[in-house]
């Protein structure tokens, strides 16, 4: 039996947009859940090293999922999606897609190549409209919508999460290097596959709404944001109880 924690972490100084609490609210989940909370807003490496160890002491927990919050989730079913990609190919590592908060705002999926003088990460598709439906094999996930199986943290030796560790940044040409780039390189070394899932297509907070055009203007533009909360909780419910929606 799965049993999944949605793990939060604090990433805004800012009160979080609704659109985060009510998608999130209305997101169809696989399983039965609990939630955890950190809020060390200034090392997100921290952050999700404590929810991790939080999750790994509930012996019962299957699967931890990320998610930040300057993350909306538009598509409803974007978690079954996951969920179901996972346990249908037996993988263990699944992210949404979101787009990059540094102008010009390229989807987040990335590269990363390491040899032992260099690390260098890049963007793989630099436009504003990636592959969509599909689950596409990456060089490294972002964590803020990220589902990852309990097995990953037993495999692979604490800590999971460091930001701008010293080692690494000797090698990497940039500035910053973030927690989600040690992880994933942890996760490879240890033989796991790291995918991300276009189907879950996600708005990130800059602290304007970015993402692929089509899905930043269906949820913002030329709508009551009363009406979009309420449908999308209405719907969620309906679904749950396999009742179709006669109000139309």
């Amino acid at each position: 039996m799965n049993f999944l924690a949605i793990a939060h972490s604090k990433r805004t100084e800012t009160v979080p947009h609704f659109f985060h609490q009510s998608s999130l609210t209305s997101l169809l989940k696989p399983c039965e859940t609990f939630n955890l909370w950190d809020w060390h807003s200034f090392d997100i490496g921290k952050s999700r090293q404590t929810l991790t160890e939080a999750f790994l002491n509930v012996p019962e927990a299957t699967h931890l999922l990320f998610i930040d919050d300057d993350i909306a989730i538009p598509n409803q079913k974007s978690l079954i999606g996951m969920f179901d990609f996972l346990e249908q190919y037996g993988e263990s590592i699944v992210s949404g897609l979101y787009f990059d908060k540094t102008p010009p705002h390229y989807p987040v999926l990335l590269s990363l190549i390491e040899d032992e003088k260099h690390l260098t990460v890049d963007f793989i598709c630099k436009n504003n409209n990636p592959p969509i439906n599909k689950v596409l094999q990456v060089g490294a996930v972002a964590l803020g919508f990220c589902l990852i199986k309990r097995e990953v943290f037993e495999k692979i030796d604490s800590p999971w999460f460091v930001y701008n560790d010293s080692e690494l940044l000797k090698k990497h040409v940039g500035e910053f290097l973030g927690e989600d780039m040690y992880f994933s390189l942890k996760a490879r070394k240890a033989g796991y596959k790291l995918w991300v899932d276009t189907r879950a297509d996600l708005l990130h907070y800059v602290p304007n709404w970015v993402g692929r055009k089509s899905t930043v203007e269906s949820m913002t533009t030329g709508r009551d944001n009363m009406t979009v909360q309420l449908v999308n909780i209405r719907s969620g419910f309906l679904e749950k109880l396999n009742v179709q929606d006669k109000s139309d």
